[in-house]
């Protein structure tokens, strides 16, 4: 069994990237094919963004990565300034749910949580 890698980091913009490199390097831990590890980078950057514009000022999110035996899951954790978890009818929504096999977005004691689902996929040889 794999340990969780989690990353902490202040709810600021300027702390995507960092988010994005640490989900591809986990993604290519988890020997996730190339294409779905460009889609685990996108929708950790589309995640994060989400729980930026959830959290206050001087919040912290926590990013947590657990390969499975099928993939990988991602959880996003941050405070949130609101009761409600981000629509799912928005364009963003939309990318994210198209980048992983499962999301999902629950408020709970002030704390956004996203769940992301990565199912690993066949390699194609050419």
């Amino acid at each position: 069994m794999t340990a969780a890698v989690t990353l902490s980091f202040e709810a600021d913009t300027r702390n995507v990237a960092l988010a994005r490199t640490v989900a591809a390097t986990m993604a290519a831990r988890a020997d996730l094919p190339l294409d779905q590890l460009e889609d685990v980078r996108l929708a950790v950057d589309e995640a994060v963004s989400q729980a930026i514009l959830a959290a206050p000022r001087g919040g912290v999110i926590d990013l947590e990565f657990l390969e499975t035996p099928a993939g990988l899951d991602i959880t996003v954790r941050a405070p949130s300034s609101t009761l409600d978890p981000p629509p799912t009818d928005t364009f963003s929504w939309m990318v994210l749910s198209a980048l992983v096999d499962r999301v999902s977005a629950v408020v709970e004691d002030g704390q956004l949580r996203l769940d992301l689902q990565v199912v690993r996929g066949l390699t194609v040889d050419a």
